[in-house]
């Protein structure tokens, strides 16, 4: 006779109105339980449910043995469970009260607070993950942390409050991007490696996790030990990961950002090549319908494309087309990363055009830009990025067109851009810059000196932000050595007829200016070739 068996007939020896009923109910619901955790069968789930209730009914107050508490609890569990399986919201809206109850019954020194601390923050996560509402995570973190402040090291239960706690601040930081929230992400991922130790079958995934917040962190402090530690967590995750192992192309990938992420900071050729590698591995390992291979063919293109600009590599560039082509297929309108591959795929093919000179890929490239563009609201991450890579699209197509449209477009979305980058934003002097040439052009394409004085003072600012060293003085010195050039020779075509006189003492001192920030442009520009070699 099994346990189930053996329960129902203990309760009907026991029948209601019996002392015992109560606890025969409650016990049978329990044993019902297990036999649907091992089995999968729902209706052992309902009926555990109904005796749950039944169970409750018979404890209307709480008593010296805590029964209402622990049918409260047994309910929950059973109820939280069915949504699991069914997507009832009832079940999940009924399962938070009563362990709202049930925690109320067990106030601070009860012996199983940390219990209903830990299961009320449970569902609560589960609900905000099925609504949506910051409160839900606001709730939840106090009670998991009151749970692990219960749950000391060498509690049974301790790893898994921890990995709850983990999760909602993960949640929220993905929602609010509070710097704090990652800090104590790191602290307890720290925490949970240390209880799984090497040789641990969550070992690995430990490692993964503190790695992956490690390099979230890098990302908002730009903390280089952060990174290093996170490759270093991922390179011993990868080499504990078999070739079959199903966790190993998600390290692969992380590895492939972090390495990506480095050579970005510190331009190491080494971490690139090593990345490709890596991105291939990965790629290699994801089906078809795997759902992070839009990622890896789109990171994969990414790194591809930045050792061309290295190398000059075409095939670096075709393959990372045909990548970006294929990560657009698994990226429809409504994915949220499109926007991401259009704006790549755009980069790529105006690298081609500038190569080959071939329209089609010009046209394309402004036609994915606008694409992508559509896609950025004003608050989204690529939404500088887009306007950029269209504004430098666009200044291409009016410079083979001669389209004024296209350079006034320009314009316009450069000066969307420098908005977004005040004083103090490290992509400040690019914009100027850019917003400068397309100015410049301007200039030529109407003969009017209007947008040259405008390109002059942008100009100027953006040299004051590439002090010597920089890598962008030498460009920013010749552009506006450039600019003022062009001002002598508007000047001394037009002043003569004005002010002949005054108007030649300004060309001669403009052009000494201009000969001076020259003659610094080809210091800067030998001092850079000296270096390379």
């Amino acid at each position: 006779m099994d346990d189930v068996s053996h329960g129902r007939e203990k309760l009907e020896r026991c029948p209601p109105g019996h002392d015992d009923h109560y606890v025969d109910l409650y016990n049978l619901a329990l044993r019902l339980y297990d036999r649907y955790k091992k089995e999968g069968e729902i209706y052992d789930l309902d009926d555990a449910i109904a005796l749950h209730r039944d169970a409750l009914e018979l404890r209307p107050v709480e008593n010296e043995e805590g029964d209402r508490a622990d049918s409260l609890n047994g309910l929950a569990v059973c109820l939280h469970r069915r949504y699991s399986e069914l997507g009832e919201v009832d079940d999940l809206e009924r399962a938070i009260a009563l362990d709202r109850e049930a925690l109320a019954l067990r106030p601070p020194g009860h012996c199983d607070r940390d219990v209903s601390l830990h299961n009320l923050g449970v569902l609560l996560r589960v609900r905000f993950e099925e609504q949506a509402e910051v409160c839900d995570l606001e709730e939840a973190i106090p009670l998991f942390r009151a749970s692990l402040g219960l749950r000391t090291p060498g509690h049974e239960r301790r790893s898994s409050t921890l990995r709850e706690l983990i999760l909602c601040l993960s949640s929220r930081y993905e929602s609010q991007g509070l710097v704090a929230d990652l800090d104590e992400l790191v602290t307890l991922g720290r925490a949970e490696l240390e209880f799984y130790a090497r040789g641990h079958p969550d070992h690995v995934a430990s490692l993964h996790n503190l790695a992956y917040d490690l390099r979230r962190r890098y990302a908002e402090t730009a903390a280089i030990t952060d990174l290093e530690e996170s490759i270093q967590l991922h390179r011993t995750a990868l080499e504990l990961c078999p070739l079959g192992d199903g966790n190993r192309s998600s390290t692969l990938h992380e590895l492939t950002l972090c390495l990506s992420t480095r050579y970005d900071k510190l331009g190491m050729v080494a971490d690139l090549e090593v990345a490709i590698e890596f991105g291939h591995a990965a790629l290699k390992l994801l089906t078809q319908e795997h759902p992070s291979r839009g990622a890896s063919l789109h990171n994969l293109a990414c790194n591809l494309r930045k050792r061309f600009v290295k190398q000059d590599a075409m095939h670096d560039l075709e393959e990372a087309i045909e990548l970006l082509h294929a990560a657009l297929e698994l990226r429809p309108i409504e994915h949220p990363d499109r926007s991401s591959s259009l704006c790549e795929l755009s980069f790529c093919l105006s690298h081609r055009h500038d190569n080959y000179g071939a329209a089609e890929d010009l046209e394309e490239a402004v036609t994915l830009g606008r694409e992508a563009l559509e896609l950025c609201p004003p608050e989204h991450p690529n939404y500088g990025i887009c306007l950029r890579n269209l504004g430098d699209n666009l200044r291409k197509s009016s410079v083979k067109t001669a389209a004024i449209h296209d350079l006034e477009e320009s314009i316009e979305l450069f000066r969307r851009a420098l908005e977004l980058h005040p004083i103090g934003h490290p992509d400040r002097s690019s914009s100027l810059y850019e917003l400068a040439f397309c100015l410049s052009l301007r200039r030529d394409e109407h003969g009017t000196a209007d947008g040259l004085e405008e390109a002059i003072v942008l100009g100027r600012e953006a040299l004051e932000l590439c002090p010597p060293g920089h890598p962008d003085r030498g460009v920013t010195l010749h552009s506006l050595a450039f600019y003022l050039w062009k001002k002598f020779q508007y000047l001394r075509q037009t002043a003569p007829v004005v002010f002949l006189t005054s108007t030649a003492d300004l060309a001669c001192s403009l052009f000494e200016f201009s000969q001076h920030f020259w003659d610094e442009f080809q210091k800067e520009f030998r001092a850079t070739d000296l270096d390379n070699a």
